[in-house]
This record gives C-alpha cells, structure tokens and sequence, in this order.
C-alpha cells in the first residue's frame, strides 16, 4: 500500500500562518521605520535648500545693489564732470578760445618768461612739481646745459627755486623797474 499522505493539522497550519504573518508584521514595521526615516532626512534637505536659496537670493540682491551702486558711481561722476563743464565762468570759456603757450626760454628776459610761464601754468592747473619738468622742455639753446647743471646741483628742485636760480643767472635787472 502506498505511504498514506499526512495532511498537516489545522492547528498546525494555522500556527505557520500566524508564523508567517508575524515575518509580514515585522517587515512591514521596518519598511515603515525607513520610510519615516528617509520622509524626516528629506524634509531636512527640503529645509537645507530653501536656506540655500534664501541665502542665493540675498547675494543675488547685494550684487545687483552693488551692480548699480558701481554703475550710478560712474555716471555720477560723468555727470558732475559734464556740470562742471557747464558751470564754468564765462571768462574761463574766453580763455579757453585762445591758445596759450608755454614760452621757449633762451636766456633773455628771464623776469618776462617767468611771468608768461606763470600764466600758462595758472591756466593749465600745473601742480608745483609739473611746473619744473615743463621747464625745463621750455629751455633752448645753452640754458638747456645751465639748467641740466642746476638740475644735478639742486637736491629737490622747486619752481621758486628755479625763479631764483633763473634771476640770478640771466639777470633780473627788469623786476625792479621793468620800464
């Protein structure tokens, strides 16, 4: 006769169910645990970003601040060279007509081409320390050689200096009575 087939209990299949239900409960527990898990590490990266773009969005602001801040800074002082073009006096905008010249010095009338010299650097603006490079471009002839001579002598050379210097060597006969 054929081995008779055991055919499990009910009891016992149902304490396999209650086995198996409880792999299911447990696995379903733990899929639950990491997905509130990852829901919390996401809702933080969500937070992580929006401060991110918060923060991009303020610099975004300063640049463009500063942007317009550089550009207004410019066109500022476009503006105020054109105003200060405008407001000029009149009698400036005459002077500006005529061509004023540096004299050429060649050793006479020193006291003549010092007043001359003054004038063109009034009317240039020439700072003190210009004043003695323009002339020394203005000298000709010998004084070129005296003046390049001073030049070495002279520690710090001025333009009062060279005045002086200019009186004392070509003679200032004129500046105590030039008629």
């Amino acid at each position: 006769m054929p081995p008779k087939k055991t055919v499990p209990k009910m009891g016992d299949r149902v304490d396999a169910l209650e086995g198996q239900m409880g792999e299911v409960q447990a696995t379903l527990q733990s899929l639950a645990a990491q997905m509130q898990q990852q829901s919390a590490t996401l809702a933080q990266q969500m937070q992580q970003s929006a401060a991110i773009a918060q923060q991009m969005q303020q610099q975004n602001e300063v640049l463009s601040n500063l942007s317009r801040h550089i550009g207004q800074r410019n066109t500022d002082h476009v503006t105020e060279s054109v105003r200060s073009v405008k407001n000029r006096p009149q009698e400036e905008s005459r002077l500006s007509g005529k061509k004023v010249k540096l004299p050429v010095f060649d050793g006479e009338d020193p006291v003549a081409w010092i007043t001359r010299a003054e004038i063109y650097f009034d009317v240039q603006n020439t700072t003190e320390e210009m004043r003695v490079k323009l002339a020394r471009l203005s000298m000709e002839g010998a004084t070129i050689h005296w003046f390049n001579l001073l030049m070495e002598t002279e520690d710090h050379l001025t333009w009062e200096k060279l005045k002086k210097s200019l009186i004392a060597r070509y003679g200032g006969r004129r500046l105590e009575n030039p008629f």
